[in-house]
């Protein structure tokens, strides 16, 4: 590809700093957050954020009660309580996990599901407010990409989407739903001959448009060229990018994961989240991403997405989530079972992340030890999230960062004196990764007299 083949008065034109902005925007949007690279770091963070509810009696570990008002934090061990039959594929890492009940998320303001609201922490019907915490903590935890986001919607066919994870006001994150795309994405540069070239192709692309900024700034007023300067910085940061790849060309294609039937458009809604797992741990291991996010159903648009009966050990079939959500029988099978069934599915990709990161070593140990998961759902604790609790199930503990292992907490509810919100567990996290800020995302109004700033003081080691 002869990238010199662009007519620069094509992008002259549509670089003019008048209305409507630069034409490669949208491109920025999709890459420019991925690019900020300043090497790496041991630690590391999954969300994985799925859809419809997380119901909390249904991930309730057995000899544990769920009283109606508990008026004081609890905390008690998990070892020696089976787990739920929603979460039984969890239940090995009991020693390195926590289930945290009782906080909640009334400010995100969810309906079918809160979308960026989840991770933000502000409500977010039509608009990105905020950033969100995996962007927070992206920027914490640098990589060579500075986000690794993949999805599961309905449409096999559907490329990316932008409604779970934002870098700030206006600046959403890309969420790929199509496994092979978020293969090419990380580990092209791993394939062949072809993929090789395009790589290359995209490499001096990126190069050109860089000196033709650098040139266009001459030209403009300090005004105008404080305005490209972003836009120089994204395109010389993603051309480093670029260059940090090839120096892991060899760890890469170690750690990319086999291209199968699962990364297509003709596999199953689970196939396609095990296969974007795998993605997510390849790119953990490969050193390309400190910080990913699994979504499946979740965000603004996304709750219907339709599992395979046969998916559920149910007779072929689809089996919409939004319709299970509205606590419909479907093929005999009552919703609740519906519920569990499709959570123990979520839980079993889970288990296999887990183990893969468990299985690579690292330090002393292995990359799960410097590893956190954070799996809670973007509706709260049902269908139509009303946020007056927010479950949250952690794996890990960024190395011995966090005091996560083996156990159970729940917060006083929603207005009690001790209770504590999302945002504080959000904040939790940010302080144990080196910033200290006293607050994120939105404060709850109908919360009078209860200490929404700082951490959890509790799970920080």
């Amino acid at each position: 590809m002869n990238t010199k083949m662009i007519p620069r008065r094509t992008f002259f034109r549509g670089a003019t700093l008048g209305a409507g902005g630069l034409f490669f925007a949208p491109f920025l949007r999709q890459l420019e957050g991925a690019t900020e690279a300043s090497g790496t770091q041991p630690a590391r963070i999954l969300f994985f954020v799925q859809g419809n509810g997380m119901y909390p009696d249904q991930i309730q570990p057995e000899g544990i009660e769920r009283p109606a008002e508990p008026g004081a934090l609890e905390d008690r061990p998990l070892v020696g309580h089976k787990f739920a039959p929603s979460v039984a594929p969890l239940e090995p890492f009991a020693d390195r996990m926590a289930f945290i009940h009782g906080l909640s998320g009334r400010v995100a303001l969810g309906n079918h599901g809160c979308g960026m609201g989840a991770l933000g922490c502000f409500p977010s019907p039509k608009d990105t407010f905020a950033e969100t915490i995996d962007a927070a903590m992206a920027k914490a935890l640098p990589g060579i990409f500075f986000h690794c986001g993949l999805g599961v919607v309905t449409n096999p066919e559907t490329s990316i989407i932008y409604n779970v994870s934002a870098r700030g006001k206006g600046i959403p994150l890309p969420t790929q739903c199509s496994p092979l795309g978020a293969h090419k994405t990380f580990f092209s540069i791993s394939g062949g001959a072809a993929e090789r070239q395009k790589f290359n192709a995209n490499t001096q692309l990126l190069d050109f448009l860089a000196e033709d900024v650098k040139r266009m700034q001459q030209r403009l007023n300090s005004e105008e060229k404080q305005k490209l300067d972003h836009y120089l910085h994204a395109f010389e940061s993603m051309s480093g990018r670029q260059g940090a790849l090839v120096n892991l060309q060899e760890r890469i294609s170690k750690a990319a994961p086999e291209v199968t039937e699962r990364f297509g458009t003709k596999a199953y809604a689970f196939e396609r989240m095990e296969a974007q797992f795998e993605v997510a741990a390849g790119a953990f291991i490969a050193g390309l991403a400190n910080v990913a996010t699994i979504s499946s159903g979740a965000g603004r648009n996304q709750v219907g997405v339709s599992f395979d009966g046969s998916e559920l050990d149910l007779g072929a079939g689809p089996i919409p989530a939004h319709e299970v959500g509205h606590q419909k029988t479907i093929q005999e099978t009552t919703a609740d079972e519906l519920h569990i069934r499709t959570r123990r599915r979520h839980c079993e990709k889970l288990a296999a992340f887990v183990r893969k990161l468990e299985s690579i070593p690292e330090g002393e140990g292995t990359m799960m030890d410097n590893t956190l998961v954070v799996y809670l759902s973007d509706a709260a604790d049902q269908h139509h999230a009303k946020g007056y609790e927010w479950p949250i199930i952690v794996i890990g503990d960024l190395g011995g960062r966090l005091k996560t292992a083996n156990r159970y907490l729940r917060y006083p509810w929603h207005g009690q004196t001790g209770h504590r919100t999302v945002a504080n567990f959000y904040t939790s996290l940010l302080h144990a990764v080196g910033d200290p800020r006293k607050r994120f995302g939105l404060p709850d109004l109908t919360l009078q007299d209860i200490d929404q700033e700082g951490p959890l003081t509790e799970l920080l080691a």
